[in-house]
């Protein structure tokens, strides 16, 4: 057979044999897709923060994560092996974005490239407001009554003020913290103690151990019979006088 033949033979019918080939491939990947499961996975939310703005409101801690592939491959994926994050560091404003909703494959998960990975939500609404530090004052909380006939007559907190960072505001409108109640039933001597510093808003972020220490002095109460009755002059001068009538 010659050359031009063989060619001939070759490109008879070629746009039949292309469409067949054509149908025989989207046949094997319909035929493959039918066959891959699909697995949902519940994975921690990480946010990468920025150092001049944060959100202005809590969100969800987690994330749930759609993974499809052939059984045997995604059943060997765990939690740990995809980490779902949202970055906040190339913003530099303050407002109102929708933020994507970022994945990261590591361990059993990398090098499976045919690994279909969807997540929901795929983005996230997120207020962004500056991130502030300042020191705000701490008050104790008390519980119970000192002892009968005893009273305080000194105390103090160490620190007096706890720092404090978060969004411009919240922090505006977080005035004071308060600690952890303090029993003061049936205290008859000084006493010392260490107490949790309450914080009730996640925005909010405490320096330090969170604590202070709390000092005070007991002291029996003074009563009037407790004090030396002294004579006036004027009644000492009238006893004189009348001794000598």
């Amino acid at each position: 057979m010659t050359r031009e033949k063989f060619l001939l033979k070759i490109t008879e019918k070629w746009s039949a044999k292309i469409l067949s080939v054509a149908a025989a491939v989207i046949i094997a990947i319909f035929y493959r897709m039918s066959t891959l499961e699909t697995r949902s996975l519940t994975v921690p939310l990480v946010l990468i923060k920025n150092e001049n703005l944060v959100p202005v409101s809590s969100f969800t801690k987690t994330i749930k994560v759609n993974i499809r592939g052939e059984a045997n491959i995604i059943n060997s994926i765990s939690e740990e092996d995809i980490e779902a994050y949202i970055d906040l560091t190339k913003y530099t404003n303050e407002g109102s974005f929708n933020i994507p909703v970022q994945i990261q494959k590591s361990g059993a998960a990398l090098g499976l490239d045919l690994l279909e990975i969807s997540v929901f939500p795929a983005e996230m609404r997120i207020m962004l407001e500056q991130n502030e530090i300042r020191n705000i004052p701490v008050y104790p909380v008390f519980e119970g009554t000192i002892a009968h006939g005893f009273e305080i007559i000194n105390q103090s907190v160490s620190p007096v003020n706890i720092i404090a960072e978060g969004p411009r505001s919240s922090l505006n409108n977080q005035y004071e913290f308060t600690t952890d109640t303090i029993d003061l039933d049936g205290r008859h001597d000084d006493f010392s103690v260490l107490v949790y510093i309450i914080n009730n808003n996640p925005l909010i972020t405490l320096h330090g151990d969170r604590m202070i220490e709390y000092n005070a002095s007991v002291r029996p109460i003074k009563r009037e019979y407790d004090y030396p009755v002294y004579e006036t002059e004027t009644e000492t001068e009238s006893e004189d006088g009348d001794s000598q009538e």
